[in-house]
């Protein structure tokens, strides 16, 4: 227990901790262990805690709840069935803490979405039963009009409310007019409000905007390479596009062609020398340049052999 209790610790304070250590540490510290009703139970207990309490630490506890159920290769029944006594007893407190304590009511709410997206399973019922309490939480939100509960519903309806209209349709709309049958509501509220709906038109997000057309080649227009007489040499022969897209003519192209010949000078790059971009110059074209090479040549040889049998000091 006061490894998991570390864990949980660990991931608050660094999450990236999740995907480098704890994936591949914690099956292992586990070991026999996790199927152990009481340490799934607390464990249950330790993330659920920290996950209303602490608002960045929800999505990582809904990650580290999948992956204890992922431990036995498969759902882990006895986590389910501890997730499931969980959520029923949380149902149970909701309206107690509505009285005092909203702000648990609704970090119990987006919590509850949290892990709904990651051990959600079309196949599965387990998803549907965590949709049902998430339903009545937001249902408890909505009872008592406010604009950090309304806030609260709306970005549990953006975070899974594709998923959840799929397993509660009925609720959904339910949810849905309660939401639009707010009065007296602050203009930054309505424009929330409004976000849910249009993103809803937008099936909440998970569409995909079809991929671009791609345009057709230009036709020809040149009898020459439509058909005809010259269509055999034409089809051996480049084919050449105007700025507009457009085949250019025979004329066109003979047209560009000879300009551009005749603009360009052959030999307009043969004056350049790299060798005097560099300062370097042909020895032999001057004599006192000549025996001064030579002179420097001869001096270098004794400084190198001087060099080389001087004794080390």
């Amino acid at each position: 227990m006061d490894y998991l209790t570390g864990v949980i610790a660990e991931l608050f304070d660094n999450p990236g901790l999740f995907d480098d250590s704890i994936m591949t540490k914690l099956p292992k510290k586990l070991g026999d262990m996790r199927q152990d009703h009481y340490v799934l139970s607390s464990t249950i207990e330790m993330i659920f805690e920290q996950s209303i309490r602490e608002s960045n630490f929800r999505y990582m506890g809904a990650r580290l709840c999948k992956l204890l159920d992922s431990l036995n290769n498969g759902p882990n029944l006895a986590l389910r069935e501890l997730l499931q006594l969980k959520m029923e007893d949380q149902s149970g407190e909701l309206p107690q803490f509505m009285k005092n304590e909203q702000v648990k009511v609704r970090g119990a709410t987006l919590f509850l979405a949290e892990l709904y997206m990651q051990l959600r399973d079309p196949q599965q019922p387990f998803g549907k039963t965590i949709s049902e309490h998430i339903i009545n939480a937001i249902e408890i939100l909505l009872a008592k009009e406010g604009p950090e509960n309304t806030k609260c519903v709306c970005q549990c309806l953006k975070l899974c409310g594709y998923e959840l209209e799929q397993d509660c349709p009925e609720k959904v709309e339910s949810i849905l007019h309660k939401l639009q049958s707010q009065t007296n509501v602050q203009s930054s509220t309505e424009a929330m409000i409004r976000s849910v709906f249009t993103l809803r038109k937008n099936a909440w997000g998970r569409s995909e905007e079809p991929a671009a057309a791609i345009p057709p080649m230009p036709v020809p227009t040149d009898p020459m390479l439509m058909g005809g007489v010259g269509a055999a040499v034409a089809r051996n022969s480049p084919v050449f596009y105007g700025p507009d897209g457009k085949v250019l003519t025979e004329e066109e192209h003979s047209f560009l062609s000879t300009n551009v010949e005749e603009g360009k000078n052959p030999n307009a790059y043969n004056d350049y020398d790299d060798d005097d971009e560099y300062g370097l110059v042909d020895p032999n074209e001057d004599l006192e340049i000549q025996e001064a090479y030579e002179d420097f040549i001869q001096s270098s040889g004794q400084n190198q052999q001087q060099q080389q049998y001087r004794p080390n000091v």
